[in-house]
């Protein structure tokens, strides 16, 4: 089995057993489900709605059809589970106390990582209410308040204390709370915008993005005008936009100094933005505010012919010929985040926001450390959770006496599906999230994301390639009798002396270890010895053994609620990857075992997952009903079935239950 990462896990920030929770949700083991998500994530249900997914990014499924909906996927298991959270046994009381300031999700992950680990944790927060930006920037249609509390009850529930309404620095400064603390972690975010330093931007109703944000989440009076322009290319300028329109503006603008393929924000809040309404004008500047009589009427623009001088420094030249003035009256700035306090000045004098790792800031810091945006700069939320985890790496460390905490080495992930073996992937269309129509989600700030249905959700889950799961080959059973070779529906064992076969060619399907005579092949996924221990007692109540491939637990609800018909109430369902992979032992073991009757379910034609998943169980069950019948069992008690769609399976295997 391959010790490389899967990329999805690779590429997101906390290192999420993504491949973990997708199975447990094709197999409808929310809960657990939910455990993989949270394991490394204190924010799962936040993330399940904002997270930029970098993990689908890096998904190897891309280049066979489409990548997996995993953020999607992360929801449904989430709200699968709403009724059933995870909590963790508390630690041992270790005596050392850690103050934290600021209850963003970076100071939150670290409170909440430091108390499991048996420290008393305090997080102070000026906000009445914990969640920093998740509680006043992102707009409810994307982040519904609910989601929020349930993480932050988890949070409270391991431990963390959370003083709110207590601003450090007002009420009580950092000297004093170092002094009745072991270490202390900053984590007080960016709050201000910053602005610009052109003609009229000194207005006093140009607006800031957080602050016109945090007025419309809060429920305070937001102004905006029949006429908006937002000045900004990333996502929180698109979250302005669109909360704009939903307060009532006839008419919004996003002017960005980006092209359309430079801009920061993310394709899809883009687009987005762009069904409900929202203007994108992209590559050009402002120059001029425009205003009469004390109000903004407009801004000048200008195309943009270039952004940055010769050093990368930002300067944008313009075109002189292009003005053009565009009517407004409302302006809103998203053009950059600043801190509100000067925390980070008094403690740190020397550091630039974004220009120092918090190991190197807690050096000279005697036990007070920093984490979040004021050292990485503004960025998608599970960025913050990974600075929170880093952070309590370091002042564990630092309570230990341990010194600086080693450097997290990067570790390799699996390389790209190779060509060829793309090709012979069976394409699966990736199930989309179901969404309100724009001219709908506009007229309020409602959800407009609807969420995956079960059956949808499984069958996506049910895409994932498994990678790194697949086969490994034993060197000293393998006697290079290229059976693996010649049987492998992708082509990808190679043998000479022996027979090896490549991470990232291998789909998993377990095809080439069914069918190795020297037993040399063993399956990442479903290790033959762990599976045939696992046959050898019988779940109570059950006598049937039934093998079904993944597709077909995934594709036929009835294989899912067999448990709920009397009769079918003594199968017991054994996923296997796909029919192919099907071994004469397994079949033999399950009658060892005392059943009564064992049945194999595979994919209909043409629906199997891998390619050529069901050509050889046949040859199998034929040889085990042979060998049945040496031993005076009869081989009607082995049945094998490969339905069409319409088929009534829940009929077949009722009548094989009742007939044995």
């Amino acid at each position: 089995m391959s010790e490389l990462l899967p990329p999805c896990t690779g590429a997101c920030p906390v290192h999420t057993d993504v491949q973990g929770y997708l199975a447990a949700i094709a197999r409808r083991d929310y809960l657990e489900a939910y455990r993989l998500i949270r394991a490394n994530n204190p924010f799962p249900s936040v993330c399940a709605w904002i997270c930029p997914h970098p993990c689908e990014e890096a998904c190897r499924r891309a280049i066979v059809d489409e990548p997996l909906a995993i953020r999607d996927l992360k929801r449904f298991a989430v709200e699968a589970a709403a009724a059933a959270p995870v909590h963790y046994a508390p630690a041992r009381d270790s005596g050392r106390r850690v103050a934290v300031v600021g209850a963003g999700p970076s100071g939150l992950t670290a409170a909440y990582d430091l108390a499991r680990l048996g420290h008393r944790v305090v997080v102070y927060d000026r906000l009445p209410s914990p969640g920093g930006h998740f509680l006043t920037s992102l707009p409810a249609y994307r982040l519904p308040g609910e989601a929020l509390r349930r993480d932050i009850d988890e949070i409270l529930a391991a431990g963390v204390e959370i003083r709110s309404g207590v601003a450090v620095g007002r009420d009580i400064t950092v000297d004093e709370i170092r002094n009745n603390s072991d270490a202390v972690i900053i984590s007080t975010g960016l709050w201000a915008g910053r602005g610009l330093k052109l003609p009229g931007f000194d207005h006093p109703a140009v607006l800031k993005a957080l602050e016109f944000l945090k007025a419309a989440r809060t429920a305070a009076k937001s102004a905006a005008g029949g006429r908006v322009i937002v000045i900004g290319g990333g996502d929180v300028a698109l979250d302005a936009a669109r909360t704009a329109l939903r307060l009532g503006a006839g008419e919004v603008r996003v002017i960005c100094l980006e092209t359309r393929g430079q801009m920061p924000a993310h394709a899809w809040e883009i687009a987005d933005a762009e069904a409900e309404g929202v203007v994108i004008s992209a590559g050009c500047g402002p120059v001029e505010l425009l205003v009469e009589n004390g109000g903004i009427t407009g801004l000048n623009v200008r195309k943009v012919l270039s952004m940055y001088d010769g050093d990368g420094k930002l300067e944008p030249v313009y075109d002189p010929d292009s003005l053009v003035p565009i009517p407004a009256d409302t302006v809103i700035l998203s053009v950059g985040q600043a801190q509100e306090n000067n925390l980070l000045e008094t403690y740190f004098p020397d550091i630039r926001t974004g220009g120092l790792p918090a190991g190197e800031a807690a050096a000279d810091a005697g036990g007070v450390f920093l984490c979040g945006e004021i050292i990485d700069g503004p960025g998608p939320a599970i960025s913050a959770i990974a600075s929170g985890h880093r952070a309590a790496v370091l002042v564990e460390s630092y309570l230990e006496g341990a010194g600086a905490a080693p450097a997290e080495e990067e570790a390799p992930v699996i390389g790209a599906v190779p060509d060829q073996v793309a090709e012979k992937i069976p394409r699966s269309a990736r199930r989309q999230m179901p969404v309100l129509p724009p001219e709908e989600r506009v007229q309020n700030f409602l959800p407009y994301e609807l969420g995956l249905d079960e059956a949808a959700a499984r069958f996506e889950a049910g895409r994932c390639l498994k990678c790194g799961q697949g086969a490994a080959v034993i060197a000293e059973k393998c006697a290079a009798c290229l059976n693996c070779l010649r049987l492998c529906p992708y082509g990808v064992p190679l043998v000479e002396e022996q027979a090896s076969i490549a991470v990232e060619g291998c789909q998993a399907c377990g095809v080439c270890a069914a069918i190795c005579p020297a037993g040399a092949i063993n399956m990442g996924r479903l290790d033959n010895e762990k599976f045939l221990s696992s046959l050898g007692a019988l779940p109570a109540g059950k006598d049937v053994v039934l093998f079904a491939c993944q597709g077909s637990c995934i594709d036929r609800p009835e294989l899912a609620g067999l448990d709920d018909d009397p009769a079918l109430g003594r199968v017991w369902a054994v996923e296997i990857p796909t029919a192919g992979a099907l071994r004469l032992e397994w079949l033999l073991k399950a009658f060892e075992s005392g059943a009564a009757g064992v049945a194999v379910v595979a994919c209909g034609a043409g629906r199997c997952r891998y390619a050529e998943g069901t050509v050889s169980p046949e040859g199998v069950v034929l040889r085990a009903k042979s060998l049945l019948k040496n031993i005076g069992i009869p081989p009607e008690r082995l049945l094998y079935r490969r339905p069409d769609e319409d088929d009534d399976l829940a009929g077949l295997l009722k009548d094989f239950v009742l007939g044995l």
